[in-house]
């Protein structure tokens, strides 16, 4: 579902950051919140189009040149004593990079987390658009980002439910292809499939389907699937088939 800027929160972490991070590296920053934001500029990464024509040229070819992480602002109306701000105006005066996280309120239910955007470069600024009688005073900080941004879009905070067991389509016959079905999860889980033959894993036999061998003549087969996203997993054993028949 779609949704507005309304409440969008800004972050910055005060410790310095020399080296490119990754997801895992910025989620074990400590943040500190921006207040008082008013409006967050355009982010992401923008990337030159470069073309040659050649003497035979009928069409220009182009190709992808450098890219710019982005020169997002932060307008805030100026508030002394918010511990964003000042970290701001301190990130300001350096020639450092630092730590940036955007975070959107789009959860789409109670059981997924925000959207999520993660970047790091300089700071510049405060320039202050002053105005009249009536506008706020405000102050506006230019992130020179140095690295691509990262997007972390909503995952479950809650492991998957299982409501409708897994079950098994087809005939227990050598050489007829069976199929598992899932079963029904909340949680949006992706799933690992795991064939059985009377009660004992089969070794390798992790597919959607699977397929009676002469091996399996007279012994019953089940399927246990584990459905997984964020928060964990689960693991459901549909019923057992019939004992396998020959072909």
């Amino acid at each position: 579902m779609a949704r507005t800027n309304k409440d969008r929160r800004a972050y910055i972490c005060t410790t310095p950051q020399p080296n490119v991070l990754n997801q895992a590296a910025f989620e074990a920053l400590a943040w500190v919140e921006i207040g008082n934001v008013g409006a967050i500029g355009e982010s992401g990464t923008q990337t030159n189009v470069v073309s040659y024509d050649e003497l035979a040229t009928d069409v220009t070819q182009k190709g992808k040149g450098i890219s710019n992480a982005g020169d997002p602002t932060i307008e805030c109306a100026r508030n002394p004593t918010d511990p964003g701000q000042v970290a701001l105006r301190a990130a300001a005066k350096t020639n450092f990079n630092y730590a940036f996280k955007f975070e959107d309120k789009d959860a789409p239910d109670a059981d997924h987390t925000n959207s999520i955007y993660y970047n790091r470069g300089l700071v510049t600024g405060p320039t202050r658009p002053n105005g009249r009688n009536e506008d706020f005073i405000l102050e506006v900080f230019t992130l020179a980002l140095n690295q691509r941004e990262i997007v972390v879009d909503p995952v479950a905070t809650v492991a998957p439910t299982n409501t409708l067991l897994p079950a098994i389509a087809g005939i227990a016959q050598v050489g007829q292809v069976l199929t598992a079905l899932p079963g029904e999860w909340t949680g949006e889980p992706f799933f690992a499939y795991q064939w059985k033959l009377s009660g004992s894993d089969i070794p390798g036999a992790t597919g959607k389907t699977y397929t009676p061998v002469v091996g399996d003549i007279g012994s019953d087969l089940a399927v246990a699937v584990t459905a997984s996203n964020p928060a964990g997993n689960v693991t459901k054993t549909s019923g057992a088939t019939a004992d396998v028949i020959a072909a």
